[in-house]
């Protein structure tokens, strides 16, 4: 198994540096939030999250917490946040109902030297998500959804791409023999658990 705090510092030095107001879309456990103020403290971060309970431990470690589910709230909600520098999505853009459609939104108001950064868990990967998410994503889904949403991929990151267990190789091997597909690259999309993305508006 990957470890779940090693994503930590990759993320924490993909976001935005010394960040007026990063939004973190979706509650967790606040590793990453507190990670990031222990470099820029004078940064405000906001949380937004629907669940009461996951909102009220946010407050440990976000300056604001907004009870709102991003699915649903009116576009005058985002309209306020047309100031911060970043939004970033900790594994959580793949439980919306409609995630594109909050990426759309998001664009609308993000400033031109904005970024989105999410963590999303990889649909072909080997061992399967521990996290059961509302919606699964190979790398070309995730690259469409957010051109889809008017961003423009920058960068990516590959996390915990661990060699594979050798059963695992001969199963995708022989899959790759039963389908015509290339082995390669079946087990180099089998790889990653999760991968890091920053996107800009395009």
């Amino acid at each position: 198994m990957s470890d779940p705090a090693a994503y930590i510092t990759p993320f924490r030095d993909i976001l935005q540096q010394n960040a007026r107001l990063l939004v973190q879309a979706g509650g967790n456990d606040g590793e990453l939030a507190r990670a990031y103020r222990k470099l820029y403290p004078a940064t405000s971060l906001m949380v937004v999250d629907a669940d009461a309970e996951r909102a009220k431990h946010a407050r440990d470690y976000a300056d604001r917490v907004y009870m709102a589910d991003l699915d649903t709230v009116s576009a005058a909600f985002y309209k306020q946040l047309e100031w911060a520098d970043g939004w970033y999505f900790d594994t959580t853009l793949e439980q919306y109902q409609q995630p594109q459609r909050v990426l759309q939104q998001v664009r609308k108001v993000m400033p031109v030297d904005a970024a989105i950064i999410a963590r999303i868990a990889n649909r072909d990967h080997w061992e399967g998500s521990s996290t059961p998410a509302r919606h699964a994503w190979g790398i070309a889904g995730i690259l469409e959804l957010f051109t889809g949403a008017n961003f423009r991929v920058v960068s990516g990151i590959l996390l915990n791409p661990a060699p594979l267990p050798a059963d695992v190789e001969t199963a995708l091997r022989a899959q790759a023999a039963r389908d015509g597909s290339v082995a390669e690259t079946l087990i180099e999309a089998a790889l990653p658990s999760h991968y890091l993305i920053k996107a800009v508006p395009a």
